[in-house]
């Protein structure tokens, strides 16, 4: 018996340590991989008609911190969709920059039949398609993500100041000393050294000018990149504008999306005889006084738990949810009447359903650093803080409570708009709820060879929503992607009607 014990020991790798030290493996040292270097290998697509697609991956390789003379090295995932025979091989790349930070990686979605075909096929007509990954994000490594594992669910769930406060800044630095101690230099996490990932991928793949194509945080980060180098960018594509002091949401610009969304909302049909009296922005403002006068609480089970819990609705706890709980654009009119007539079932629901997914979704460091860094002026908090929507709504509630945790900034003179000949269009929907209508208008005059393209019921992915619906637009702004003739685009598109939602 000792015999076969021995003898699975040996099979399983569990050898004395006496032994483990005379025979190990692990005795080489691999040298770090050199900042600029990059690894391609190829990535093959399953088409939906069938066949393949074969497109490259990356791993390259950047400084961490590009202020240290001897900083670490860290990586980026790159893919390159090759452009087809119908493009014009002369036409810069298309770099495209995704927003969040929070991009995720293509991996997955690549898996998914019909998605390339969707998503990337119709810009390889144009010229070759770049996408770069954010560092310490998704695919790029380090990842800085830590689950939060928070095993006590409390009796009340509430988002009163002090307690959802010192809750937060606890789990940020925790997060952040985490980091720290393993010798992370979070403070390489920030967009300048993001827009410089950029140029260094354009380096490594041998083009000498490249086209943006953002939207949102991708905005933000390609405007520090035209800021930074204009001389390598032929021209950009740009929505759902994110400017140099637009990381915090402006609660006034934010609200103006909901006064926009209400007008049309309440000479619908679909509403007819159901918005209260008023309108929908006199009911926001009803629904807040009351419950900041009598808070009410609603008792639920959590899925999660499978016990009773309780949800408190009070002045500051449903600033959390006047812009919705549902999700949807159409869905808006329809959870304000619905609290407005005292039920809060599905708005609890939402709130206890954002607790037990906290430790999925929580953001990663670099998510932090990234947009803290970036921060507001003194200038524009003060208006934030001014402003009369603040009573209605909550825009930057996370950036006000968590920043301070993290000691990231750019500093002001970063905050600055910057004048920019480089040839844009913007593409800004007027129902953007996360990058207001707004920030566009604010940023346009500083623009010197701008097309700016005005989306009427526009969402957040105004591009998008415009290429899927507006077939002209698609073929002009390719048109403006190869050449740089924005002839075609007009100022001024909208969507259809939504089709709202009718509460029950």
């Amino acid at each position: 018996m000792k015999k076969h014990i021995m003898l699975l020991m040996l099979i399983l790798g569990i050898g004395s340590i006496a032994h483990a030290q005379k025979t190990s493996f692990h005795t080489a040292a691999a040298k770090a991989p050199e900042a600029g270097s990059m690894f391609i290998f190829p990535e093959r697509i399953l088409l939906e008609n069938g066949g393949f697609l074969n497109a490259e991956r990356a791993t390259m390789f950047v400084p961490l911190n590009r202020s240290e003379e001897n900083s670490d090295v860290i990586s980026l995932d790159v893919y390159r969709f090759k452009a087809t025979e119908k493009a014009d091989p002369n036409t810069p790349p298309i770099f495209y920059l995704f927003g969040g930070p929070r991009f995720g990686g293509l991996e997955e979605q690549l898996e998914v039949l019909g998605y390339f075909e969707q998503t990337w096929q119709f810009m390889t007509n144009v010229a070759d398609v770049v996408v770069v990954s954010q560092r310490g994000i998704g695919p790029s490594k380090p990842t800085t993500l830590i689950e939060n594992t928070r095993n006590a669910q409390p009796t009340d769930v509430a988002f009163n100041d002090e307690a959802a406060v010192k809750d937060y800044q606890a789990l940020l630095t925790s997060e952040r000393n985490v980091w720290e101690n393993l010798g992370v230099d979070l403070k390489g996490f920030t967009v300048v050294e993001a827009a410089e990932d950029v140029n260094d991928v354009r380096k490594a793949l041998g083009y000498d000018k490249i086209t943006l194509w953002g939207g949102s945080f991708g905005s933000h980060w390609g405007m520090s990149l035209m800021r930074m180098h204009p001389e390598i960018i032929e021209r950009a594509i740009l929505r759902g504008l994110e400017g140099p002091d637009h990381t915090y949401d402006h609660p006034g610009h934010t609200w103006n999306v909901y006064k926009r969304m209400a007008e049309e909302a309440e000479s619908s049909e679909e509403l007819k005889g159901l918005i209260p009296e008023g309108g929908l922005i006199a009911a926001v403002e009803t629904i807040v006084k009351r419950l900041n006068e009598n808070p009410v609480t609603v008792e639920l089970e959590n899925p999660v738990t499978k016990k009773m819990q309780k949800v408190l609705f009070d002045g500051h706890t449903v600033k959390q949810l006047t812009r919705g709980y549902s999700g949807s654009l159409e869905a808006w009119p329809a959870d304000i009447i619905t609290m407005y007539n005292g039920d809060f079932t599905k708005a609890a629901q939402k709130i206890i359903r954002r607790w037990n997914d906290q430790g999925k979704t929580y953001k990663t460091a670099s998510y932090f650093m990234l947009d803290c860094g970036s921060g507001i002026t003194p200038e524009r908090s003060a208006e934030h803080l001014a402003d009369p929507a603040t009573e209605l709504i909550e825009t930057a509630w996370g950036y006000r409570n968590g920043c301070p945790c993290w000691d990231s900034d750019l500093g002001n003179e970063f905050r600055q708009n910057f004048e920019c000949e480089i040839p844009t269009v913007m593409v800004q929907g007027t129902w953007d709820r996360s990058t207001p209508y707004e920030n566009a208008l604010e940023l346009a005059p500083y623009f010197k060879n701008l097309k700016f393209v005005h989306l009427k019921r526009g969402p957040h992915g105004a591009i998008k929503a415009a290429l899927k619906e507006l077939p002209e637009f698609k073929k002009a702004i390719l048109k403006f992607a190869a050449s740089g003739d924005d002839s075609d685009l007009e100022d001024n598109l909208e969507l259809s009607p939504l089709k709202w939602v009718v509460p029950e």
